[in-house]
């Protein structure tokens, strides 16, 4: 290799300018012959008597070799870029590689997505995925399938049916697991190691908890429980059971996923329960299950805090909690406006928005002006003899959120009465007595949140033939709706910690808003919703497949996000779906074929995940070559140039 000047001139002005080039001397069949490896550019300020040890330093690079003295540091960076944009490139190596080709024979196939694959079950096997399988007594070919089953739910969230057609016609996975035979990847295969998977699923939890622990150094001094349900087409049965849809599929059958994640949002225990619980009632049965894993000779960890949602913490789990020792944090059912003293700790959210807290008694007064003001009386405390801390928060992120909506909200229930009003007076409007009260009550329906701040009156009217008919239709605001407004951007807290400071009791608090952000990616993002099985067995398996593949989704997440890339998961596979594997197949002069296998360049977008989850993008090529077929064989591949060039070019069998 050597540098080269290159003097271009323009065509109109006349004018000329130089730039310079990386190039290399081949031998071919007609003489030697200079190839430009790269264009350096015209700005490229290297002195002409440096250009030699720069050369040298750029072959050193490609082939390491020991240098006697150390080389000039500008120079080594210099050399160090052109090396990156030569591996960019990839230029062809003259030599063997060269071959005489019909290039209307160039014929691409197989082509499928990778990009993904290879960065997902890179997360997996950085997990211990596989080997935590094999330990518990998998085989390895087994194991590299469940790998291929999670990758699927990962990056095709959906069911096992959905995950096995993906695999077998549209992704690399099996080809990177070495798991492509003759035969397709039978369904039954899969739904095997589903079953296979849920076996296993105690060891597997615990490895992948150890395993998380040590990468980020957690310490599960903190477990957040969070319940979902998820809804079935089809028959009432076993786990499958009508209840409280959070999806408001009420005319379907449900199951709940219950699960515990640590303050790093890994999960450390999911169960499998009935889709007809309450939530409160399953907080005991959540942590009996619960067990923190303790290393040999370390002494037992104690009981973490359990930070619950206001739908958890109901007065028998609060004492549940405090009989067995569980410290805990919770919010409280109920609002109470901010006390009108000065706040006892005031500082800012992680978006820099003002934020105060005060104390509260342990339990309410009823000579409390504000706590007689509050829709719901206040909870005493959990357990006798031991302290409770209650404190109201109030922050102006939450204010201006809640304002906004209370807004919105009574604007449209105040508009709707009126519209309920207006058309008393209008013909062909409601007007008969009894069906604008079935309106007004759909009106309160789609309006809970606000209808109970105002009092609405239906006037009787005039009696027209054997119907009565509406007079007016009154609307009045109640207390409630001032105190709903004074109530707004604050909550109160309760937790056992009654020596810790106040800020140290928000902000714990806080991370619980991250957690239930990372269970929707859960819910929305890895195909949980809904069942498409019948068997027990199966529907668990397919709730469980779901949890492994969020253990790699948030361990991809957390370090994209330490490398400020905040994408959600649906994105992140959105940008990787471009990256692609192909076969190119091209006829060689003497009849055979050259077949190379090998990984599309990615775009910027997807080269920069795969940059900051340290898998940065290669070729990976492989490249055979088959030979031209004799006369009784069988014929070659099937491959060669379109139609239109068929007479000209005919395809070699």
């Amino acid at each position: 290799m050597f540098i080269r000047r290159i003097t271009t001139r323009h065509r109109v002005s006349g004018g000329s300018y130089y730039s310079f080039r990386l190039v290399r001397n081949v031998r071919t069949p007609t003489g030697i012959k200079q190839f430009t490896l790269l264009n350096l550019g015209a700005h490229f300020d290297v002195p002409r008597q440096r250009w030699a040890e720069l050369v040298q330093l750029v072959n050193n690079l490609n082939s390491p070799q020991l240098s006697l003295t150390d080389p000039d540091p500008e120079l080594l960076q210099v050399a160090e870029r052109i090396h990156a944009r030569l591996i960019e490139r990839q230029p062809a190596e003259p030599g063997s590689d060269l071959a005489r080709v019909h290039l209307d024979s160039l014929d691409n196939c197989r082509v499928r997505s990778v990009g993904g694959e290879r960065l997902v079950l890179a997360a997996l096997d950085h997990l211990g995925f596989r080997t935590a399988l094999r330990r518990a007594g998998a085989s390895d070919r087994d194991a590299r399938v469940a790998a291929a089953l999670v990758a699927a739910r990962m990056l095709q969230p959906s069911s096992e049916r959905a995950a096995w057609q993906w695999l077998n016609t549209r992704s690399a996975t099996l080809e990177l697991l070495r798991l492509e035979t003759v035969q397709p990847l039978s369904l039954n295969k899969l739904y095997r190691i589903s079953d296979l998977l849920w076996r296993h699923r105690a060891a597997l939890e615990k490895a992948l908890c150890q395993r998380e622990r040590d990468l980020f150094e957690t310490t599960s001094t903190l477990v957040f429980v969070d319940l979902t349900n998820v809804h079935y087409h089809g028959a009432a049965g076993g786990d499958l059971q009508f209840g409280r849809s959070k999806q408001r599929r009420n005319d379907c059958p449900l199951v709940t996923l219950g699960l515990s994640l640590d303050e790093a949002g890994f999960p450390l225990r999911s169960e499998v329960l009935p889709g007809n619980v309450s939530e409160p009632g399953t907080l005991a049965d959540a942590l009996r299950q619960l067990r923190v894993p303790v290393r040999p000779g370390q002494p037992a960890a104690p009981r973490p805090t359990v930070i619950m949602d206001a739908g958890l913490s109901t007065q028998a789990n609060i004492a549940w909690l405090s009989e067995r020792g569980y410290d805990w944090i919770t919010v409280q059912r109920g609002r109470e406006p901010p006390p009108k003293k000065a706040p006892d700790a005031v500082f800012r959210t992680r978006r820099g928005q003002e934020a105060r807290a005060w104390l509260l008694p342990a339990a309410a007064d009823e000579d409390d002006p504000e706590s007689a003001e509050s829709p719901e009386p206040a909870e005493p405390a959990a357990a006798a003899g031991r302290e409770e801390l209650r404190l109201c928060v109030w922050s102006r992120q939450r204010q201006a959120k809640e304002d906004a909506i209370l807004a919105r909200r009574r604007q449209d229930f105040e508009a709707a009465v009126r519209d309920l009003h207006a058309g008393l007076s209008v013909k062909g409007r409601t007007k008969r007595y009894e069906k604008v009260l079935v309106r007004l009550g759909r009106i309160k329906e789609r309006y809970p949140q606000v209808a109970k701040q105002y009092k609405v009156q239906v006037l009787r009217g005039v009696k027209k033939g054997r119907h009565l008919l509406a007079k007016a239709v009154t609307l009045e605001r109640r207390q409630q709706h001032a105190t709903d407004t004074a109530q707004a951007g604050s909550y109160v807290l309760r937790t056992s910690h009654a020596t810790w400071d106040l800020r140290r009791i928000v902000r714990t608090y806080w991370q619980l808003a991250d957690i239930e952000a990372t269970f929707r990616s859960l819910k929305g993002e890895v195909g949980l919703r809904p069942v498409y099985h019948r068997k027990p067995e199966r529907i668990r398996a397919h709730l469980f497949i779901a949890v492994l593949a969020y253990h790699g989704i948030h361990l991809m997440r957390r370090r994209l996000r330490a490398q400020g890339i905040s994408d959600s998961w649906v994105t992140i596979r959105r940008k990787l779906s471009r990256w692609m594997r192909q076969t190119t197949l091209l006829r060689a002069e003497d009849g055979s074929w050259i077949e190379t296998r090998q990984d599309t360049r990615p775009d910027a977008e997807a080269a920069a995940i795969a940059e900051a989850l340290g898998a940065p993008p290669r070729l990976h090529r492989r490249r055979v070559r088959i030979p031209a077929p004799v006369v009784g064989e069988a014929p070659g591949p099937q491959f060669g140039p379109s139609p239109s060039n068929e007479k000209d070019n005919p395809v070699v069998t």
